[in-house]
């Protein structure tokens, strides 16, 4: 019985290879940076205490969702970096974001770009800086690829 590697991969996990970061530019999605993390694409709300002197324990409700922020590191070039700064006006930006196996997420926010801390040894990095002004969507295979196919 011969094993399918490929088919075996799709069925558990996804890799990293081939994810890729999108914005926005007039009517269509185009390839940002290459960018080498990808932050999560939402985040736990936080709590609101409504514990009472009378309540034994303490008793929470939850608060709004929060946007958070988000940060792709990068490699520092020239071209790179002026990439970056071209979203990085005080304007909200639409990104997308797609995962190896064409599902993704998409959000509107503002940026922000810096280099990052260098040591000895190390590839010079930056940082791109997003903050969203809504929660990032899920996006399945087909919304991707129409958003991407979009004019």
């Amino acid at each position: 019985m011969k094993l399918n590697i490929q088919r075996f991969a799709e069925m558990t996990a996804q890799s990293d290879v081939g994810i890729v970061l999108y914005v926005k530019k007039e009517t269509k999605y185009e390839e940002l940076l290459e960018i080498k993390s990808v932050p999560a694409s939402g985040q736990a709300g936080g709590t609101l205490e409504t514990t009472t002197l009378k309540s034994p324990t303490k008793t929470y409700i939850p608060d709004r969702p929060d946007t958070g922020d988000m940060d792709y590191t990068y490699n520092y070039t020239e071209a790179n970096h002026t990439k970056a700064k071209a979203v990085c006006d005080g304007a909200e930006h639409e990104f997308l974001v797609k995962f190896q196996d064409g599902t993704g997420f998409t959000y509107q926010g503002q940026a922000q770009t810096w280099i990052n801390e260098v040591s000895v040894g190390s590839v010079v990095e930056a940082t791109l800086h997003t903050v969203p002004s809504v929660s990032p969507e899920i996006k399945t295979k087909s919304e991707v690829d129409s958003l991407l196919q979009a004019e």
